[in-house]
């Protein structure tokens, strides 16, 4: 039984530099910087061949990197680890039950790529891979997220910090008209997508919490953050993180028109945090505050260090800073609030692994501003939905 614990369509750039475009039967992608843009439409299966066809020799280049890292971490060929792996877990039976679209998009991706399906699966399992195989002290990402009021509209941003892919960052635009629904992806060539808003004003952003329990059988990471970009409502999409049995432990700090929430969710438990009674803002990196779930690995580790869950929780500079700088609802919180806290090095938000840095703005009409880089180099692009 799952536990809910609570402590409370044309794509508009506004850009000022060089454009490349490649155009597809279907499809196009545009290169702007250090960013590319997908744009695809139509059908699950058909946006996936799209994304596939489109992308398909980058995407052949990182399946190449990513075997190779494979590799070097676990001292084994790639292909057979590939194997082993899905052989050893069940993600699928999760992906059919909620959110069988993205299966069909997936498969279509791996046809238009011309890559073995379950390669291409797998290396959606980045997190799952992570947290099965890592550390547990592994640091990545730090998300904020700020409740509407009555001169801003909800806020979410996140800086998205992965080991490797750089200079391969991409926006994937998704274009469903059965849905009457569009979304953005903040992603890499072959991948579903890492966090993200829709055309609805719902968004979502991530933080991996690798201490608590995962599961073998539950929805990956990334399949809940599309999930969530298929939602209409933010009461949805928290109702979807209720439903679902959880791959990788995250963070999914959620938004919506009215409202944000920041919720832990390991293999069978849901839980809110929130940094103060009454707060209007919240803000995640990468241990769990409020969800006990943890799994007996981390408790030995604790043990094996002579360290207590509160000095472990402290040392988090990122989480710290954050702490020390907003402990009451006097902060005022806009776009431009994001950019410089997560633009901030000293307090090791903005890092040598930072991806990059994406704020959704759930104004009416939402945007999206995404800064393809450590925002403090990469200047920050603007996009916006067309007409729903």
């Amino acid at each position: 039984m799952k536990k809910v614990a609570a402590t409370s369509m044309v794509l508009l750039l506004v850009l000022a530099c060089h454009t490349d475009r490649i155009v597809g039967q279907d499809g196009d992608v545009t290169i702007h910087g250090n960013l590319r843009v997908l744009v695809v439409e139509g059908t699950p299966h058909e946006r996936g061949v799209q994304h596939g066809t489109l992308l398909k020799e980058v995407i052949q280049q990182l399946v190449d990197v990513w075997k190779n890292d494979l590799e070097r971490t676990y001292q084994m060929d790639p292909d057979s680890f590939v194997s082993q792996f899905v052989e050893e877990t069940d993600f699928l039976s999760a992906i059919r039950q909620h959110t069988p679209d993205l299966l069909e998009e997936l498969q279509g991706m791996a046809e238009g790529a011309d890559i073995d399906f379950n390669t291409l699966y797998a290396y959606q399992l980045v997190d799952e891979m992570w947290v099965l195989g890592q550390e547990i002290t592994v640091q990545k990402c730090t998300s904020f997220g700020v409740n509407r009021t009555e001169n801003y509209p909800t806020l979410t941003a996140q800086n998205l910090d992965i080991p490797f892919f750089h200079g391969y960052q991409t926006l994937l635009h998704s274009k469903d008209p059965d849905k009457n629904m569009e979304s953005f992806a903040f992603t890499f060539p072959g991948y579903i997508g890492a966090n993200g808003m829709n055309s609805k004003r719902v968004s979502v952003v991530v933080n991996a919490i690798m201490q608590l329990k995962p599961s073998r059988s539950g929805l990956p990471v990334a399949f809940v953050v599309r999930g969530v970009l298929e939602k209409n409502s933010y009461q949805e999409a928290v109702q979807f993180l209720e439903e679902v049995t959880f791959g990788a432990p995250q963070n999914y700090l959620v938004g919506g028109i009215q409202q944000m929430g920041s919720y832990e969710c390991s293999e069978d438990e849901v839980a809110e945090f929130i940094p103060f009674e009454g707060a209007y803002f919240t803000y995640h990196t990468n241990h769990p505050l409020v969800n006990d779930n943890y799994t007996d690995g981390f408790l030995n580790y604790l043990d094996a260090e002579g360290m207590t869950l509160e000095e472990y929780q402290g040392r988090c500079l990122r989480f710290n800073s954050l702490q020390a700088h907003y402990p009451d609802n006097n902060a005022v919180f806009d776009a431009d609030t994001m950019k410089s806290i997560f633009s901030r090095r000293d307090w090791g938000i903005n890092n040598q692994s930072t991806f990059g840095c994406t704020i959704m703005v759930l104004s009416d009409p939402p945007e999206l501003l995404v800064s393809p880089g450590r925002p403090d180099e990469h200047p920050f692009l603007r996009f916006t939905f067309g007409a729903n």
